[in-house]
């Protein structure tokens, strides 16, 4: 990677590694732009020779971010598993229907308190 290229996803550092290049880290393959658009659903565009680079501090922050993501949708899954089983039969809507719905929110969450 030339030491010149800037960071496709900062643009304030040089970048280290390329987006599209396999790496592996701790026995698992990670691709950056892989990475990228399946927990944001950004496509990154390319440079004019194919290829464009990430910073470290980047790669950091994106493996937070994937973590975080994959341990959200493995609690999710556990608990409406554990919803299902208690599921009461009597009509009323159960737990886990509450649940989906909430999280099928998606895009309608924020940081913001409600009033």
């Amino acid at each position: 990677m030339d030491p010149l290229t800037p960071c496709g996803c900062c643009q304030l550092r040089a970048a280290d590694k390329e987006l599209q290049t396999p790496y592996t880290r701790l026995g698992a393959t990670e691709v950056y732009a892989h990475m990228l658009r399946e927990c944001f659903g950004i496509h990154v565009t390319l440079s004019g020779e194919g290829s464009c680079g990430i910073c470290s501090v980047c790669v950091g922050r994106l493996r937070d971010a994937s973590d975080f993501k994959l341990q959200v949708q493995r609690t999710q899954t556990e608990l409406q598993a554990r919803l299902k089983e208690e599921t009461p039969g009597n009509g009323e809507e159960s737990a886990l229907e509450s649940v989906t719905e909430w999280g099928d929110a998606g895009s309608d969450c924020s940081d913001e308190p409600l009033r």
